[in-house]
């Protein structure tokens, strides 16, 4: 079992994400909800936004904390639009601490500080710094909720120097039924445990011995038996049973047509019992029995179910981005084209860093995934090419059946297809394939909709374009295969023009984006889709 201060920890973890989630929803998704359902008169819906910020995490971004707020809420309705869902705790409590972290002024972490007053005009504390901080809070709701793999890893509360993931397993605290102290309770596990009325072998008929034995210590450990509760199975049938007082009695007919007696004795404090039949059991006839245990006689066999905890250490990483123009491209694009050069590179140079985030973890979890299947879209004689395609279903499904026993938490949730893979998808059509709402294709990595019930994304710019990736994904937190979380979101860093009369800024960022150190390869598998030959 973990220690206290793991398990502890843990607990602590936990509470916070849903203590985070909750008071993010609180003002970016319960202002917006009426009966369950999103208020659509958008005056309503910011007036009631704007209502409920006092007191929240925005409240460090002063005048601007309703339009931040404002564009949150929209990236989330259009996040419920799309996948018929909101963001789930872990998401909601990433971004809220990513959001507290950029605005909160955080004395407590000297570091922390340091890093966000260094950015706009030298202090965070300047208008200019603080319009270019607020600008960039505004963002991190929409860019996170606008990445295809937010369901696809598990979001940690991140810290600016360090995180922890946990591992939980549940093992067995006492030795009963079929289990014994400190073994695994997963996926795998299909015996007897909680349940009092124990089935045991007693042995099997080899048509000569009549005289057969069962001592309940051999098989787990020494335990009461209950009276008047202790069956005698033959050929899987009852036949017998004991009269409470030690005694053990019952008949069959047996394949010959003969009626078979068998008497015996039962030791109740201690689970042994004596049989003898009258004649001897056929060859490969099974003997069993069915006893309930007496808690009454001994509480302490209640069996118990622990924790097993283990802790990771995870340590973000950095991400530096730098846009640049010369002061005469600034002033000859405001004079003759009245564009704004330096805010257009700064916007690109953002854009491409919140790309860059989604297709960084996507890249790291192609190179992780491990194993491969393959479908061979040539069709066989006799099939039309939409009957050999549903055939597709059955790969998922075994695929879905090794992530399963891998992970032993989760089967297969969703899949992120190459170009061509995707076009073979697609071509399956309804009821199959499902589009989300207003679907468009786009030139970057995105959501499609559901194939075969199973979350369906493309990447147009998979190394492989015939291949699909398949990704588990558990209920509880830390059940996945890839660990990310933002400690900073982008941060822009404008430096002083110098004598090369060049206007720079950079942007930082600072996140963890890491294979879960536990297991995390096994959540992540191939399909590879082989073409028709020409």
């Amino acid at each position: 079992m973990g220690t206290p201060s793991t398990e502890q920890a843990y607990r602590e973890q936990v509470a916070n994400i849903n203590d985070n989630a909750s008071q993010l929803a609180q003002h970016i998704i319960h202002p917006q909800m009426e009966n369950g359902e999103i208020i659509t008169d958008s005056a309503a819906r910011n007036e009631a936004i704007a209502q409920s910020l006092n007191g929240s995490v925005f409240d460090n971004a002063g005048e601007m904390s309703s339009m931040i707020a404002g564009s949150a809420a929209n990236a989330v309705r259009h996040y419920h639009a799309m996948h018929g869902e909101m963001p789930s705790a872990e998401l909601m409590s990433s971004m809220h601490n990513s959001i507290s972290n950029m605005l909160d002024p955080n004395t407590d972490h000297p570091h922390l500080k340091a890093i966000l007053d260094s950015a706009g005009d030298g202090t965070m504390s300047a208008s200019e710094g603080i319009i270019q901080r607020n600008r960039m809070v505004a963002l991190v709701v929409p860019v996170q909720l606008m990445m295809v793999t937010n369901d696809m890893v598990t979001h940690i509360p991140a810290n600016y120097n360090k995180s922890e993931i946990f591992r939980i397993n549940r093992v067995a605290g006492s030795t009963f039924g079929d289990l014994t102290e400190g073994e695994l309770i997963d996926v795998d596990f299909n015996g007897q445990y909680s349940s009092m009325d124990q089935r045991h072998l007693i042995g099997n008929g080899d048509g000569a011995e009549v005289d057969f034995n069962f001592d309940i210590a051999s098989v787990s450990k020494s335990m009461p038996f209950a009276k008047g509760k202790v069956r005698i199975l033959v050929d899987r049938m009852p036949v017998g049973e004991d009269d409470g007082k030690g005694g053990i009695f019952g008949k069959f007919v047996d394949a010959d047509g003969e009626t078979v007696t068998f008497t015996g004795t039962v030791i109740y404090q201690t689970g042994v019992i004596a049989l003898k039949f009258s004649k001897a059991p056929k060859t490969g006839i099974e003997i069993h029995t069915i006893a309930d245990i007496s808690l009454e006689k001994d509480p302490s066999l209640i069996p118990t179910v622990e924790h097993e905890m283990v802790s990771y250490e995870l340590f973000p990483h950095e991400s530096a981005l730098v846009s640049s123009n010369s002061i005469q491209s600034q002033f000859t694009g405001k004079r003759e084209y009245n564009i704004d050069i330096a805010g257009m590179q700064l916007a690109t140079a953002r854009n491409l860093l919140a790309a860059d985030k989604d297709r960084k973890r996507l890249n790291d979890i192609y190179f992780y995934a491990k194993g491969e299947k393959t479908f061979n879209l040539t069709i066989p004689s006799g099939l039309s090419y939409r009957q050999h395609y549903e055939m597709i279903q059955t790969i998922l499904l075994g695929i879905s059946t090794e992530l399963m026993n891998r992970t032993k938490r989760s089967g297969l949730v969703g899949l992120v297809a190459g170009r061509e893979a995707s076009r073979v998808l697609k071509s399956l059509g309804a009821p199959h394939m499902v589009y989300a709402p207003n679907y468009r294709q786009l030139p970057q990595p995105h959501y499609v909709g559901t194939v075969f019930g199973y979350k369906f994304k493309e990447d147009p710019h998979m190394p492989d374009p015939w291949k699909v990736l398949c990704y588990a994904k558990g209920r509880e937190h830390g059940d996945a295969g890839y660990v990310a979380g933002d400690a900073i979101s982008a941060v822009n860093y404008p430096h002083s023009i110098g004598r090369n009369l060049k206007h720079e800024n950079t942007l930082y960022e600072l996140a963890y984006r890491d294979l879960h150190p536990h297991n995390g390869r096994d959540w992540f598998m191939w399909l590879r889709v082989i073409p028709t030959k020409a």
